[in-house]
């Protein structure tokens, strides 16, 4: 196999996309460190770091000269896709990350399994205002228009923008990073 000549990834989307799956197989393939945005973020019991917190946290990670970060975060974005050479931007269908996240919520809820710094999903978060489900069919449509807008208008013109819209396309890009 040919040495995959990208350094410095970010994997966007929206939540339910597969950005940690993506990315935790992209490590494998690549070896390349990856870094969970989520991880950083999120404090126990469910409390966000300020800015002040997470900008260091994320400033720290996307400083070497290689690194897989996966997740959103406009508010670290300069640090993130302003810093990266590759935004591999998973961009499937609504009805697809519905059926995603709501499975996953279900599951996650039923196994107890903790996520970053042993936060797990509870009934009382599923039914919140600030419920992952909500929070998904809400933002879909605007996290679309904004990677739209990077791409269309160049806004971060130091990054090449794979956009993966479906399984097929997704097949194509693991069988030529798998080939390189």
């Amino acid at each position: 196999m040919k040495e995959f000549n990208r350094k410095r990834i970010v994997i966007v989307g929206s939540s339910g996309s597969g950005k940690t799956t993506f990315g935790r197989r992209l490590t494998e393939v690549t070896g390349i460190s990856r870094y969970e945005i989520d991880a950083m973020f999120w404090k126990p019991d469910w409390v966000q770091t300020t800015d002040e917190e997470f900008r260091p946290l994320v400033d720290s990670a996307t400083s070497g000269e290689s690194w897989i970060i996966d997740g959103n975060y406009k508010r670290v974005q300069d640090l993130t896709i302003g810093r990266a050479d590759t935004v591999i931007w998973l961009d499937y269908s609504l009805p697809l990350v519905m059926y995603r996240v709501i499975l996953r919520t279900i599951k996650r809820f039923f196994d107890q399994k903790p996520l970053w710094h042993n936060n797990r999903e509870s009934l009382r978060m599923v039914f919140s205002k600030d419920s992952i489900i909500l929070y998904t069919l809400t933002h879909y449509h605007t996290k679309r228009r904004w990677y739209n807008r990077i791409i269309d208008e160049g806004l971060f013109a130091n990054a090449e923008f794979i956009q993966i819209r479906n399984r097929k396309e997704e097949k194509e890009f693991w069988k030529d990073v798998c080939q390189m």
